[in-house]
């Protein structure tokens, strides 16, 4: 009668926890009220200009738990709305939740951030086709560099969206 486990079924068991202690480890995103109201220097209106149309993004504090912003184009005296989002705190998820104008049917796609480095926000839905990462850099009080990317057609794409504070 065997009373000590063989030395390939300790290996087994050792790898097994080592999978879930990583699996938990890789999943871990809780973040706070406090992380949440590092985002704070969002609200404002943001411009990016751009020769084909500048994009406007204004964002306000709805509630302790919840921004809103807008983003839309002006051309000459056209106004085109692109999209609105939702960002919120809960439970211990934040979540980016755009509704895209005309597309998803006009549902909103969430993106639940995953990093937090200084001002830099990282939000990431892999399951949606493009974007698949939506980031927030605030590089000052008036300098916001915001991007997308993920893969389209089989290639990696990153479309970058430079704004700076106009209020």
């Amino acid at each position: 009668m065997r009373i000590y486990p063989s030395l390939s079924e300790l290996c087994k068991n050792a790898v097994f926890f080592l999978f879930l202690a990583l699996c938990a480890f890789a999943g871990q995103t809780t973040f706070t009220q406090k992380d949440f109201e590092k985002l704070k220097p969002i609200v404002g209106t943001w411009l990016n200009k751009r020769s084909r149309g500048d994009i406007y993004e204004t964002w306000t504090r709805k509630s302790e738990k919840e921004f809103a912003g807008m983003s839309y184009t002006l051309a000459g005296a056209d106004t085109t709305p692109l999209e609105k989002v939702r960002l919120y705190i809960q439970g211990n998820e934040i979540v980016y939740a755009p509704v895209a104008a005309g597309q998803n049917d006009d549902k909103e796609v969430l993106f639940k951030l995953k990093t937090i480095e200084g001002n830099r926000f990282v939000f990431e839905n892999l399951q949606h086709d493009f974007p698949k990462r939506i980031v927030y850099d605030f590089r000052s009080n008036d300098s916001l560099y915001a991007h997308i990317e993920g893969e389209m057609q089989s290639r990696q794409r990153r479309i970058d969206y430079p704004y700076r504070r106009i209020h």
